[in-house]
């Protein structure tokens, strides 16, 4: 049966008949796609998918939580609170859906709009009924225990941390980053903790033996940067260059935190001085404070108003190396620029998160230049960027910059160095390539186009746009869309006749897609040095190359911090630096060198006992603490990773005797202190067991150079691996000497991942399948390598395959960097056949294994795996 519209005539022209026929469906078929877009999409699934946020974007606006957390003293009791959700709806067309990660019992009542109704908890969302709601204004008020999973609790003291999705975990909520928030919070402590959150406190009120704090109403920030920590701190408080600022701190050593404190402070507030200038907008949020909390997951992270650091990151040994100093500063300077970049102006979604990441690195690497004058910039950019961004990226796990994602409970799977580290210097192309003054002046706009709201990538790009006569999509698509390592195949040949040397760049066979940028060169000749740049450019692959005079000693072709890839030295350069690498005069062309010359030797272009050597002989001879740094963690890597346990007898001794004549005759007790470490970290001659034994007991490196209590247990710690009869009674002799409580808790816990008995080692880490015997991270992170440290590398096999199994478990109930650094402690110290075959076989017979978590491995797998195959 047919359906004949009653105007459709034969008499009409058929033209007609057929604009009219079009016009009626496509009018249809909008009308449909308006009703659907109010209908909020099918049965809820668990975590926050975007179909779900993406409708309530669009249906909710002026969303104010106002929260009440009564907190007990005793960490194992639950903790009572209330929630007041106030929202406007636009239309009222379905039952709305509250975000909830928890179990049913933990919803004691809900009010909707002043009526009752049973709370229902269905795949982790509070369901609402349409029937209780109303277009307009909504209040909406919820009684519950609060969720433990991201209410980090010790014994003394608790913070939240809520990055990615973790908001919902703690309380119902609208959790996505691009629906924007006023929070009003109270809270009940006992009357002898202090507490910081993200607005001033407003009211301070004794009842019993508690507290109610009442805090001021914050501006619109998305859920995940909603925080507060209470506890057992104490609190410095300064009014510096008219800024007023707190900090919360639990560090017991008074000396320690008098060494520090100045410092602290005036980091921040330079830091935040040079934001304002370059972004030209003041500090965008009523107040800035910080704690400092033992243990925390992360460097720091951005809350607004209560950014929380890793006490350590800040609170620095009085004999700290420069690169700790810089590392310090660049953290303060990375979570300060996040107050414009990520909580100001805050991604639409967390495949964007990247953006807020990028931002806050790029912008570090130029406040911290300021602070240090005596530091080349651009080689700490190099060393800091590009070493951990090619770990990553020249592995099978390589993911592009930006990544989709369908669901918030994947998010925590997006981080990583492809974020943090290639991404700045992916910015830093940007800004060579349309100029520093046009990048600030398109992040100005930006920044005061989308202020207190959500943008993307591709909003910004659009801005920039606008100033230049380059096409940045383009330029977009192959560098933050695609994912890989560019890599380049280098043709070296003379002109006899005309004494010219050619230097031409095709793309890798393995590479399937040829990037544009621009490289600089460092040409060594016998007497001078010459940079000249070349333009690489897909479009043009025949005129990829250099022609210059004569017959260069060597060619280093990665001479910039802004190139990005591998660019293989030719035989004739690699055998030079190898062995004249001392004589290069420029510390970024020594860093890129050594860059070059250790993507060569992963690449197998170089054999191992060659590159260690090389390595060995810049001990006590390269002057540069950055270098230095570099050289050190290279050598330590080769060390343990690569050389046979023949080569490590024979090579080892003088390099551990080296490290030794170092720390003892440098003048400077933190580079001694830098020697040191890296001697403790590889030491295996019984000469060089009992001198560290000998330093542990008198706690004296040198005559000027004490042991910390830090350092005390780190090396305390490896002479445990190393001395497994006395290793129960080195952990008890430690624990008595420890003073500060919280790193007691730590030695503790590591206590059994560092007993000499493999039963206890085999309990502990079948301990770890349970949740709460991993709540402290970095403890765990530090535990498991311990388990896994070369040494015990034969006795650890049976542990990798368990820890691949648990890899799921850890990434639903652990933080965002947690399952990388979880299954990079576990495999970092192994390197042998069986070790590499048990992963490839792990993921080999799981080919539906949640494809980011596969990559995780695989990244982490990456040196053993090259390891394996040397």
């Amino acid at each position: 049966m047919k359906f004949h519209y009653p105007f459709y005539q034969s008499t009409r022209p058929s033209w007609l008949r057929a604009l009219v026929y079009f016009s009626l469906c496509f009018g249809l078929m909008f009308s449909l796609m308006q009703c659907e877009s109010n209908r909020e999409p099918l049965s809820p699934e668990k975590g926050v998918r975007k179909s779900l946020a993406d409708w309530r974007k669009r249906m909710l606006s002026d969303v104010v939580y106002e929260l009440h957390f009564d907190i007990p003293e005793n960490k194992s009791d639950s903790i009572d609170a209330a929630l007041t959700l106030r929202f406007e709806l636009k239309k009222n067309t379905q039952d709305l859906l509250l975000d909830f990660q928890a179990a049913p019992q933990q919803l004691r009542s809900i009010t909707v709009n002043e009526q009752s109704t049973t709370p229902v908890l269905e795949a982790e969302h509070v369901r609402v009924p349409q029937s209780l709601l109303q277009k307009g204004s909504n209040e909406i008020k919820i009684e519950f225990i609060a969720g433990d999973l991201s209410l980090n609790r010790n014994d003394d003291f608790l913070y939240t941390l809520l990055v990615p999705d973790r908001a919902r975990t703690l309380f119902p909520c609208f959790d996505q980053p691009n629906l924007k928030a006023r929070f009003q919070l109270s809270l009940l402590i006992p009357s002898s903790w202090d507490a910081l959150a993200n607005g001033s406190l407003l009211k301070e009120e004794e009842q019993a033996a508690k507290k109610l704090l009442r805090f001021k109403e914050t501006a619109p920030i998305s859920t995940y940067l909603f925080a507060f920590t209470a506890g057992d701190y104490q609190r410095a408080s300064i009014v510096q260059d008219g800024r007023s600022m707190s900090m919360l701190y639990r560090e017991s050593d008074s000396l320690k935190v008098a060494q520090n404190q100045e410092e602290i402070f005036s980091l921040h507030t330079q830091a935040l001085s040079w934001l304002e200038d370059y972004t030209d907008l003041a500090m965008p949020f009523e107040k800035f404070d910080f704690a400092l909390i033992p243990g925390f997951q992360y460097g720091g992270m951005e809350h607004v108003g209560a950014i929380f650091y890793r006490e350590s990151s800040l609170m620095l040994d009085e004999n700290a190396s420069e690169n700790q100093r810089i590392g310090r500063a660049s953290l303060i300077a990375h979570e300060t620029a996040h107050m414009w970049f990520g909580d100001l102006v805050t991604m639409e979604w967390f495949d964007d998160v990247w953006l807020k990441e990028v931002f806050a690195n790029f912008m570090a690497a130029k406040v911290v230049n300021p602070a240090f004058p005596d530091i080349d910039h651009d080689l700490n950019f190099l060393l800091r960027h590009h070493p951990a961004a090619y770990g990553e990226d020249r592995s099978d796990g390589t993911h592009p910059i930006q990544q989709q994602l369908s669901n918030l409970n994947e998010a925590g799977t997006l981080y990583g160095r492809i974020i943090y580290q290639k991404a700045p210097v992916v910015m830093r192309m940007l800004e060579e390539k349309i100029g520093e003054q046009a990048l600030r002046d398109g992040l100005r706009k930006y920044l005061q186009e989308f202020a207190f709201a959500n943008a993307s990538w591709d909003d910004l790009i659009q801005i920039l746009d606008e100033s230049t006569t380059e096409d940045l999509a383009a330029w977009s698509t192959v560098w933050v869309k695609r994912a890989g390592m560019p890599t380049f195949r280098l043709e070296r040949s003379i002109d006899e006749g005309a004494e010219h040397t050619t230097l031409r760049y095709q793309p890798a066979p393995s590479d399937s897609l040829f990037r544009s940028q621009q490289i600089r060169l460092a040409i060594f000749y016998a007497d001078s040095v010459v940079e000249q740049s070349l333009q690489l450019d897909p479009s043009k692959i025949k005129e990829n190359y250099l022609r210059f005079e004569g017959r260069p000693k060597a060619i280093a072709s990665h001479a910039s911090p802004a190139s990005y890839g591998y660019f293989p030295l030719d035989a004739q350069s690699s055998k030079w630096f190898l062995q004249h690498i001392s004589e290069v005069a420029s510390p970024v062309h020594r860093g890129a060198i050594w860059l070059s010359l250790n993507e060569d030797f992963l690449r197998g272009q170089i054999e191992p006992a060659v590159y260690f050597q090389a390595l060995a002989q810049q001990i006590g001879r390269e002057q540069n603490a950055l270098l230095q740094n570099y050289i050190l963690a290279q050598l330590e890597n080769v060390y343990w990773r690569f050389l046979s346990a023949e080569q490590r007898a024979e090579l080892g001794p003088p390099v551990e005797e080296s490290l030794r004549n170092a720390m003892e005759e440098v003048v400077n007790p933190s580079v001694a202190l830098t020697f040191f470490r890296t001697y403790y970290a590889i030491a295996e001659r019984p000469a060089s067991v009992q001198h560290m034994l000998k330093v542990w007991k008198s706690q004296q490196i040198r005559s000027d150079l004490l042991l910390s209590e830090q350092e005390a247990i780190e090396l305390m710690a490896a002479l445990a691996i190393r001395l497994p009869d006395q290793a129960k009674g080195l952990i008890e002799q430690q624990q008595q000497r420890t003073t500060s409580e919280d790193r007691r808790r730590r030695l503790q816990y590591l206590a059994p991942a560092l007993s000499p008995e493999k039963a206890e080692r085999d309990h502990f880490f079948a301990s770890l399948k349970q949740v709460e015997n991993r709540a402290t991270e970095p403890w765990t992170v530090d535990a498991v390598a311990y388990l896994h440290h070369p040494l015990r590398a034969k006795e650890a096999i049976g542990y990798l395959q368990p820890s691949l199994a648990l890899m799921q478990e850890i990434q639903a109930t652990g933080d965002i960097f947690f399952p990388r650094q979880f299954i990079t402690a576990t495999l970092n110290g192994h390197s042998s056949m069986e070790a590499a075959g048990i992963v490839r076989q792990f993921l080999e017979t799981r080919p539906n294994y949640p494809p980011r978590l596969k990559r995780k491995i695989l990244m982490a797998a990456d040196m053993v795996f090259r390891a394996a195959s040397r």
